[in-house]
């Protein structure tokens, strides 16, 4: 039996960094079989309710129709519902699935955090009625309440251990075994991967006050529910997964956040400890204002100019590495080599878009990373670049194009290396930082308004035309920023501690040079040279930057290039505070010392029980003809009671 680490997506592969066994590499797990495995027989010897007799234990997604596509599934996939077995392994729970009640579960994961893929995640499994079509699911291995175990479980239990632990659902109070931290490790793992898969798939659980998770059955049509959930969240018939902890694993998976580099430092992640936090906070804003002269947020690109400047300028040594700052996908990339890079650096860049589940919201915004260096081949190179080769888009990155495209990355994934920019005589080692958004963040996970104070430039045009960022600057009252007047402004004037806290709206830097000349030789920043010389100054430092243009829809920016930018390394700090939150476990999880003995009503099952209701509904049962009754207009709208 092959073993690897790869989950299988619409028949990609996708590392997940912890063990996996596939149907691929195990046919004895293989929901496919359209027999029993243990025996020849066709049919389930039990099968659950609305199954019959039937040998397929799996069907195809009528949303995605004849389209199998990654791409079409993204948009289909909402809910990922967690179940456990009952069962004392994971082997043990397909046989009772596939043998017996004629159902199919895309993973399983073991006492000891193996992973079982059964499907390719593009089928539909039949595991939580209501939702099939709109979800997978995963069935992790405890015997639940089932207390009495058989030596060998007590043996197992002994090695990969568990605690006797309470909780109530619906109502009722349930003494049930606790799941193993292998198991939690290997949710992470498998969470994190999908949530560079699936990107429309929230980070998120069911949840009230924006904290604790619920508890029960969802109240309406939990079909309108994107996110991780558990079986009981979708039947109040069922009581699975028992105690798993949704708070502790959804802030698990998301809360990774990083900065793109740390200069004199090898890891980036973001500590737990939040002094040091403002510590590593203080080294970057240092890095950026009192070391170099220039590359500031929002304004001071350029000598004498109140031109924009979204990101700030980060110094380190050529060749050291960027990551991600967060999960998300890259959607534009440009790679020239260094012999034609123009006068004033690097124009290389990757834009990352980021799709996150903060509280109760997902938000959408980009990082943008520039000057960064020529990623050669060889083990330090990034892995997106090295994926060129069998990427349609390969070609546009070769010829140092802009390439549209859309490669996930996870967290803390290195995307880049220090270019150099500067003068040519002297260039240095650094990238640019961005972060912006097409719609203000601020006021959707941070209401009360404290986080940043809002601006808004886009009136402008190119250039900041905000007394509120001009007058700190503009010492000599003359509305022309000197350089030297930026300079002594971010080196020493205490006020830029403000800038580090603002939300500006404006024109993007980046934008196409249909107007960008124009308003050069417009601007009174420039007004002293002559035309051929502002000619010679956009040709050679602001066109080879420019890489927005019009034929960049797919990336998800907006049309009219106006963004709001926030200064990226307060932005981090503050979007990592969100997502950390005050707490890190479910609190409704208590010790065995808690359980008051009252036994739940028998209606109320696991996956493993006799009786198997809540996991196929007409939708799932109806095949042949009858299925093509159900429209995809009939879908969308609801299933059938």
């Amino acid at each position: 039996m092959a073993e690897n680490s790869k989950i299988i997506v619409c028949d990609q592969e996708f590392d997940v960094g912890s063990r996996v066994i596939t149907f691929r590499d195990d046919p004895s797990i293989s929901a496919y079989t359209p027999h029993c495995v243990s025996r020849p027989d066709p049919y389930p010897s039990s099968p659950a309710k609305g199954i019959g007799q039937n040998t397929m234990r799996y069907r195809s997604r009528r949303l995605i129709g004849s389209d199998r596509s990654l791409s079409r599934f993204q948009q289909v996939l909402k809910q990922f519902v967690i179940h456990h077995d009952g069962c004392g392994s994971s082997r043990d729970c397909f046989t009772v699935l596939h043998d017996e009640r004629g159902l199919s579960v895309h993973f399983l994961i073991d006492n000891n955090g193996d992973i079982y893929q059964t499907l390719d995640l593009v089928e539909c499994g039949f595991q939580a009625a209501g939702v099939n079509e709109i979800s997978i699911g995963v069935e992790l291995c405890s015997r639940g309440e089932r207390l009495d175990l058989t030596p060998k479980q007590t043996e197992l239990y002994a090695r990969y251990k568990r605690d006797k632990v309470t909780c109530t659902i619906n109502g009722h109070q349930w003494l049930s075994w606790d799941y193993t931290k292998e198991q939690y490790e290997a949710m992470i793992a498998l969470g994190r991967t999908l949530g560079r898969i699936f990107p429309g798939l929230p980070q998120s659980f069911p949840q009230q006050g924006g904290a604790e998770q619920i508890w029960a059955t969802l109240d309406g049509d939990v079909r309108n529910y994107s996110g991780y959930l558990g079986h009981y969240h979708v039947t109040n018939n069922k009581w699975d997964p028992g105690p798993w902890d949704f708070k502790r694993f959804i802030n698990a998976i998301r809360g990774r956040v990083f900065y793109p580099a740390i200069p004199g430092r090898d890891v980036f992640e973001l500590p737990e400890d939040a002094a040091e936090d403002e510590e590593i906070a203080r080294s970057l804003y240092d890095n950026n204002e009192t070391t170099g002269e220039g590359g500031y947020f929002p304004v001071g690109p350029l000598g004498e100019t109140r031109l924009w400047h979204g990101g700030l300028h980060l110094r380190d040594d050529e060749g050291k590495k960027v990551v991600a700052p967060f999960a998300g996908r890259i959607v534009l990339a440009r790679q020239k080599k260094q012999d034609d890079w123009p006068d004033v650096g690097s124009p290389n860049f990757v834009l990352i878009r980021h799709e996150l589940a903060v509280s109760s919201e997902t938000i959408r915004f980009f990082t943008l990373i520039m000057h960064a260096a020529e990623e050669e081949p060889g083990a330090e190179q990034a892995a997106w670049v090295a994926r060129a080769k069998t990427r349609k888009w390969g070609a546009e990155l070769g010829a140092g194009d802009v390439a549209i495209m859309d490669e996930p990355v996870s967290a803390g994934e290195v995307v880049g290396h220090f270019g150099k920019a500067g003068k040519k005589s002297d260039w240095k080692g650094q990238i640019h930082f961005e972060i912006f958004s097409e719609d203000y963040l601020g006021d959707r996970i941070a209401p009360d308004g404290k986080a940043w104070k809002k601006l808004d430039g886009s009136a402008g045009g190119r250039f900041c035309q905000l007394p509120e960022i001009i007058a700190p600057i503009d010492l000599d009252h003359s509305q022309s920023l000197g350089h030297s007047e930026i300079v002594s402004f971010f080196h020493a004037n205490p006020a830029r501690e403000g800038f580090r806290a603002i939300a500006v709206r404006h024109l993007s830097e980046w934008g196409d040079k249909n107007d960008f000349e124009a308003a050069l030789n417009a601007a009174r920043d420039f007004g002293r040279l002559p035309r051929a010389k502002k000619h010679e100054l956009f040709v050679n430092q602001i066109e080879p930057y420019l890489w927005w243009g019009d034929d960049v829809g797919p990336a998800g920016l907006p049309a009219d290039k106006i963004v709001w930018g926030y200064h990226p390394i307060t932005f981090v700090l503050w979007l990592n505070e969100k997502l950390r939150g005050a707490v890190q476990k479910s609190v409704e999880i208590k010790g065995e010392s808690a359980y008051g003995g009252k036994k739940p009503p028998d209606n109320i099952k696991d996956d493993s029980s006799d009786g198997a209701e809540g996991f196929v509904d007409d939708e799932d049962a109806l095949f042949g003809e009858a299925a093509k009754k159900l429209d995809l207009e009939k879908l969308a709208g609801g299933y059938p009671e």
